[in-house]
């Protein structure tokens, strides 16, 4: 082998060239790490999820084909779900990842009220990626809308304002519901109301006093910006009179997370006081709680939560289904679920003599705070707790190591602490444990991000009373003016006999 040995006069043109590769390099390299800083620095969204593997829904019945009573399918299987989302901001891009096999189930680029939908088979496990927030809702629908749909599924949720909080005065959601008033807002505090859908068609502006609620109609498949001037709250859904299935819901606080000490949802005129359901109250101390009725006004019940426990009841209206408030001394979480069990003592009878309840839900969990989460103890229960992000989880008391997009797995009934380092979203998938081939049959939820689970708000609230009657102020107004006369005359009368 020959070796070249570098000439006097190629020395120079060689250093030259070195430094020119040298220089070249370094700035590859800057390139890189600023790309490396600048894709760390993109802010990611992330919002997780599964499609229920069992969908469909057995009753207890005879059925015109067979006079003996039997099980038999009410709601036939079905093998998909709709994933709706809908963009808060221009330029949102969105990616639908499947979590076992990391393929790109779709992508899409969004404008502020702009649609995207995908639909999933069941048993997929899946995250939605964005780099700006959105709404996503998980539906019990089977395809993508058609351009004059006019219903669809009623999800049984919360809707988050444009910074993620469930409270909030902007709100951009999709309606995928019938032309029902499906939609109830609450109102805080003082506030005047506008709705608009995206093309214009549908406008609507109220004015509520605080602890106030209308109900509205929004067209099906439409998206909506509703903005006010105090903070509102944003319900669809509710639970249900006796004759029909309950389905579980998590009811976020008026702070706009789920941990606190107010809270307004909506309630029946139509409870079976023997079937396993009601409003789910998980407290991690002893605590005094009081509900009303938001109508009247008038105080329903009041209770005591001991540490560390769940207390379930029901909130009976007289008159018409509508709101009430649940105020606690402490902090608490707040559910409406069905247990499971089969046993219903009234409704339609002849039509399906088995109770039914069943749930896709999610809660919220702030860094390091502990959360108390309940899986009812008559059903099949999955309860999946997601991080976007690598972090330590303490499930009651155990430590887990969770890396990005990883998820912990619980199915045992009762009552649960979930503690972690990061934020963290729990879903709880559950339907009746009889029998034993039951699924599940539910309309839908709207999907919290991840990222955005710890965010609230301090809203000074108004105090929930009664104004004093009118009648009784002028009454006591009369009664002073009479009581001023009568010393008045008798004064003069005193004076005119001391002359």
């Amino acid at each position: 082998m020959k070796a070249h040995i570098l000439s006097s006069l190629e020395l120079p043109k060689f250093l030259v060239l070195l430094g020119v590769a040298i220089l070249a390099l370094s700035s590859l390299l800057g390139l890189l790490s600023s790309l490396t800083v600048l894709v760390r620095a993109m802010p990611k969204y992330n919002y997780y999820g599964k499609v229920p593997e069992k969908i469909w829904m057995y009753s207890f019945s005879a059925t015109p084909d067979n006079p003996e009573k039997h099980w038999h399918y009410d709601q036939q299987p079905v093998d998909s779900w709709l994933l709706a989302m809908t963009a808060w901001e221009d330029s949102t891009t969105v990616d639908v990842i499947d979590l076992k096999s990391r393929e790109l189930l779709s992508h899409g680029e969004l404008n502020s009220m702009e649609k995207h939908y995908v639909v999933l088979r069941n048993g997929t496990m899946f995250k939605v990626e964005s780099n700006k927030p959105l709404c996503v809702l998980l539906l019990d629908y089977q395809s993508v809308p058609a351009p004059n749909a006019t219903s669809g599924p009623v999800p049984h949720t919360y809707y988050p304002a444009t910074d993620g909080s469930f409270v909030g005065k902007e709100f951009i959601l999709l309606a995928s519901t019938d032309l029902n008033p499906q939609f109830i807002i609450y109102a805080l505090e003082k506030t005047s109301v506008e709705i608009r859908s995206e093309d214009g068609s549908d406008t609507k502006s109220y004015s509520l006093d605080a602890n106030a609620y209308k109900r509205i109609i929004l067209k099906s498949w439409h998206t909506y910006k509703i903005t006010s001037t105090g903070y509102i709250m944003i319900q669809s859904g509710y639970p249900h009179s006796y004759w029909d299935p309950h389905y579980s819901y998590a009811i976020p606080s008026a702070n706009g997370a789920f941990f606190g000490t107010r809270f307004y949802t909506v309630s029946e005129i139509q409870w079976d006081t023997y079937e396993d359901y009601g409003f789910r109250i998980c407290a991690p101390e002893r605590t005094k709680v009081t509900v009303y009725n938001l109508r009247t006004l008038d105080v329903m019940q009041e209770f005591t939560v001991e540490k560390e426990s769940t207390y379930r009841f029901q909130a009976l209206l007289s008159q018409e289904v509508g709101g009430i408030a649940v105020e606690s001394e402490k902090p608490v979480w707040l559910t409406f679920m069905h247990d499971g069990d089969t046993y219903k003592s009234v409704g339609f009878q002849t039509y399906r003599e088995n109770a039914y309840g069943a749930g896709v839900l999610y809660i919220g969990v702030k860094p390091d705070e502990n959360t108390l989460i309940y899986l009812p103890k008559n059903s099949t229960c999955e309860a999946y707790v997601f991080v976007s992000e690598a972090a330590t989880l303490e499930v009651d008391g155990s430590p887990v190591t969770l890396q990005p997009d990883g998820y912990f797995f619980l199915t045992q009934p009762g009552l649960h602490t979930i503690r972690s380092n990061r934020n963290a979203l729990v879903l709880i998938i559950h339907w009746p444990v009889h029998p034993e081939f039951q699924g599940i049959e539910y309309p839908g939820t709207l999907i919290p991000c991840t990222e955005t689970v710890h965010i609230s708000h301090v809203v000074t609230l108004t105090p929930i009373s009664k104004p004093f009657p009118m009648m009784l102020v002028m009454a006591g107004a009369t009664a002073a003016v009479v009581t001023i006369i009568i010393a008045v005359f008798l004064l003069l009368r005193r004076r005119h006999h001391t002359k």
